[in-house]
């Protein structure tokens, strides 16, 4: 493993409040908006024939028939059917329409408020704020020590999609320092909480969850273990595998950055597709990273493209596309401040119809 270190542009940005812990790692406030404050904005929402055209469930079948097959992986999941529960048109569907953002006032309401004196009455919106120890800077196997823009970009996820993810169970792989899972928390009525145990990840996961055990949700039952993509699902504890029985969604963020990793990514994402009865979906944010190739002659995003060939090998495997991968659409609010760069990615997987 490579000791360069790496650092997320995020904290460059200087959009959130950062203390020293004391141990080397630094405690930042992440702040955010609550969603459904929509008094101050139009309750009607028009589907265009140009959005149903752009946002439809935009599946990338096109960009895998582009890509060649990856290299050979070790086949051994099992063959068992899942998703019987699956609600399979609602899940290709559900993430298709143009929400209401924040982001765009021609939205608001023409009507003005004003209080009985006359005076204008000013929309606020309620604040809360997530509280995190993280490291600002680490070597490659580390990572998840850090926090990356796709964490964020779950988290709006989870936060416009409230209703979604009210009293469900869900999954992080790869938590990291678990702030995606703590908002997962505010709504679910089960986090798991998984990553590997290097650095004092798990501990660290612990620590935030219980910084912030005042945001979520009365009822949610918080558990954090170690699960290491290298690891088949067979050899999962039985404890973590009776755990993963109830598992409505599973979420990941920014673990695609490595070849090696990535083939092991999804290898577990195929045995939980297939292992997991009541799975509905699988959500993957990540920040597509380009570089310029002298082979290609143009600047491409080399592990992104190398997920979309294992995942499509994985899927066609015997000659039948059993998922749908679909990119999701991004027009959901920001509710936390960072830069929605153009380059970060919503994946979803889901069963298809058989």
């Amino acid at each position: 493993m490579s000791t360069f270190e790496v650092t997320s542009e995020l904290y460059s940005e200087a959009e959130f409040c950062s203390t020293d812990s004391g141990n080397g790692n630094a405690v930042s406030k992440f702040t955010f908006t609550y969603p459904n404050q929509t008094k101050q904005l139009s309750t009607t929402t028009t589907r265009t024939a140009e959005a149903d055209k752009s946002c439809n469930g935009t599946l990338i079948e096109r960009d895998m028939r582009e890509q060649t097959n990856g290299s050979d992986i070790d086949e051994s999941e099992s063959e068992s059917e899942s998703g019987d529960d699956v609600d399979i048109e609602a899940e290709l569907n559900d993430d298709c329409y143009v929400p209401v953002s924040f982001d765009q006032p021609g939205k608001l309401q023409s009507s003005i408020e004003v209080d009985k004196d006359g005076d204008l009455l000013v929309a606020r919106l309620r604040k809360g704020v997530i509280e995190i120890e993280h490291r600002k800077s680490t070597l490659l196997n580390m990572v998840g020590l850090q926090i990356w823009r796709g964490a964020l970009l779950l988290a709006d996820y989870i936060l416009h999609n409230e209703r979604k993810f009210r009293n469900s169970h869900i999954l992080e792989l790869g938590s990291g320092v678990g702030l995606t899972s703590i908002v997962a928390s505010m709504y679910a009525r089960e986090v798991i909480c998984t990553d590997i145990d290097i650095g004092g990840l798990l501990g660290l996961i612990r620590d935030n969850i219980q910084r912030n055990v005042h945001l979520s949700n009365p009822t949610c039952r918080m558990s954090v273990s170690e699960l290491d993509f290298k690891v088949s699902y067979q050899d999962y504890p039985q404890t973590l595998k009776s755990q993963l029985q109830s598992v409505q969604y599973v979420l990941a963020a920014d673990v695609i950055y490595d070849d090696d990793i990535t083939e092991a990514f999804v290898r577990t994402l195929v045995s939980l597709l297939l292992e997991l009865p009541k799975l509905k979906a699988i959500y993957i944010a990540l920040e597509k990273r380009y570089v310029f190739t002298l082979e290609d002659m143009d600047s491409v995003a080399p592990c992104y493209d190398y997920f979309l060939r294992c995942f499509q090998k994985r899927n066609n495997r015997f000659g039948i596309n059993r998922w749908k991968l679909i990119n999701v659409c991004m027009n959901f609010p920001r509710y936390f401040d960072y830069d929605k760069v153009k380059d970060l990615v919503l994946l979803k997987i889901c069963h298809a119809s058989k």
